[in-house]
């Protein structure tokens, strides 16, 4: 099993940029103004084996602690591989040999397990839910209930969801539409949701409000408030930025309180 994920990671982190890189920033924290839990960067580009997107989490002194690998030929159903150095967790999806598997190795764990990714219809894994937001842009704006199947990596399954636009008209005078995501489910109100604001002129993503894919030192999901401020958005990233980043050693020292 080892020996396959380190094959995935070498093919997602393979590829020499082969145009422009792209780069943008999330800041979060624990509440609107609480201080800096993390910050993520994200890098994207195109190389010959098609977009790349790495993503690299930095503690708030500046030490990368995880990194994230997209394979975005599907955009809104990628493969990824997610390893945090904090505390040795990793989850994933990768194509082998034409098959997919999805895969976990949790906080403590002695083994990783894994699973053929079961065939649903709309598909959403990690970062393919931007990617569902915009295929999906007019029906949100207008109003409409949508159903999706979203990967839970920890779970080896996709659940249920449902995305609606939520009615704020604070976010609406800043120009942004909200979404609720939430569990298809009787039982959805009493259970954790979470909510994004998007630029309606750019579709751009602005802000998170919810569980984070980072988990505190127990294993258990951060709520965070994200933002992507758009001073932090940068085109035509030299290229000797993006290999600092990709070989920069992982730091298992950063407990994000």
């Amino acid at each position: 099993m080892l020996s396959a994920l380190l094959l995935s990671l070498a093919a997602l982190s393979a590829g020499t940029p082969t145009g422009p890189i792209r780069q943008y920033t999330g800041i979060a924290r624990a509440a609107p103004d609480a201080r800096v839990l993390y910050r993520e960067v994200h890098y994207l580009f195109d190389s010959a084996d098609g977009p790349r997107e790495m993503v690299l989490y930095r503690c708030p002194d500046g030490r990368p602690f995880a990194r994230k690998w997209l394979d975005t030929r599907t955009p809104q159903a990628p493969d990824f591989a997610f390893r945090d150095a904090r505390s040795g967790y990793r989850e994933g999806v990768r194509t082998q040999a034409g098959l997919r598997v999805v895969y976990v190795h949790k906080v403590g764990a002695k083994k990783t397990r894994s699973a053929p990714l079961p065939m649903v219809p709309t598909p959403v894994i990690d970062s393919g839910f931007d990617a569902f937001v915009r295929a999906h842009w007019d029906a949100l704006a207008a109003g409409q209930t949508l159903k999706l199947r979203f990967l839970v990596p920890s779970r080896l399954k996709f659940l249920d969801f449902a995305i609606a636009r939520r009615h704020d008209p604070d976010a609406a005078r800043q120009g942004l539409m909200v979404l609720r995501l939430r569990l298809d489910s009787w039982l959805a109100f009493a259970l954790p949701h979470i909510d994004v604001g998007y630029a309606r002129d750019t579709h751009r993503l602005r802000w998170f409000r919810g569980l984070s894919n980072l988990r505190d030192i127990h294993g258990e999901n951060l709520t965070v408030v994200l933002r992507y401020p758009p001073d932090l958005r940068e085109t035509g990233v030299p290229a000797e930025r993006l290999r600092t980043a990709r070989e920069a050693k992982l730091d298992g020292r950063c407990r994000l309180r």
